[in-house]
């Protein structure tokens, strides 16, 4: 029987990537020694789920503060008051909008479906723009290959990430958050063309809010997205994951019916 495993611990067994963010934010060590305590501590996760016989073991699950931060920085949905002028997007524009700075607040901070982990809610609106800003989860897929682990690279859904963000400041509070699903899916398509070339064969999309209550509309955003996606996801295997409840029936038949999906 094959296994696989959604994710895993990231902050290390002796608290190695609390530490280590906690000196960097004190000016006490540079981003070059946080990046090689994150390689060492992504490394041994790694290793460690293939020797215990793992077949399917993610990866871009690791996160120097929030998964669904990560997207935000993969899509490039900075909010202007990061004043972010383009490229691959860096620590300080990463953590400022994380932990803000002297000059801007931190981006709003919410309980992860009543867990006791916190994300940081992505702040939009109908003027948004996206870019792919981050390259995280293809780095990371080939930093595992090269060490002999073949992965499976971990996003937050298309759906749900929107679904799980907020109108930004002076956007009408009833501006509907999937409205902007067609601009997100090209960056999604680069992102899995980059990996297919790098020879993933395996990606999971984590669509978390599957187990709320939803509404008509905001499910058949699911199969529209996944129908946008079949072509780019085609030759690899695609897993929709989600958890924390049992998922309604309506949702369920969604799940069940989505295109290209392999499990």
């Amino acid at each position: 029987m094959a296994s696989h495993i959604v994710g895993y611990p990231r902050m290390g067994p002796k608290r190695e990537l609390k530490f280590a963010l906690e000196s960097f934010w004190d000016g006490k060590s540079s981003a070059e020694d946080l990046q090689t305590v994150a390689v060492d501590l992504r490394s041994s996760i790694w290793k460690q789920m293939a020797a215990a016989g793992i077949k399917y073991i993610p990866s871009n699950t690791f996160s120097y503060y929030d998964q669904v931060l990560d997207t935000t920085t993969m899509l490039g949905a900075v909010p202007p008051r990061y004043n972010w002028n383009g490229g691959e997007i860096g620590f300080d524009t990463y953590f400022s909008m994380a932990r803000g700075n002297a000059s801007v607040p931190a981006m709003e901070m919410t309980k992860w479906f009543d867990t006791n982990y916190h994300y940081i809610v992505l702040e939009l609106g109908p003027e948004v723009s996206f870019s792919y800003a981050s390259h995280k989860a293809v780095n990371e897929y080939k930093e595992a290959k090269a060490l002999g682990v073949d992965t499976v690279p971990v996003f937050v859904g298309p759906v749900s990430y929107l679904l799980l963000s907020k109108p930004a400041k002076g956007v009408e509070k009833t501006f509907d958050l999937l409205s902007l699903l067609d601009k997100i899916l090209p960056i999604y398509k680069e992102v899995i063309a980059e990996l297919k070339a790098a020879g993933a064969t395996w990606i999971q999309f984590d669509e978390a809010t599957l187990v709320k209550d939803l509404e008509a509309h905001q499910l058949q955003a699911f199969t529209k997205a996944y129908t946008a996606l079949e072509s780019a996801c085609s030759g690899v295997n695609v897993l929709v994951a989600t958890y924390f409840a049992d998922i309604p029936a309506d949702a369920f038949k969604v799940l069940t019916t989505l295109p290209g999906v392999t499990g």
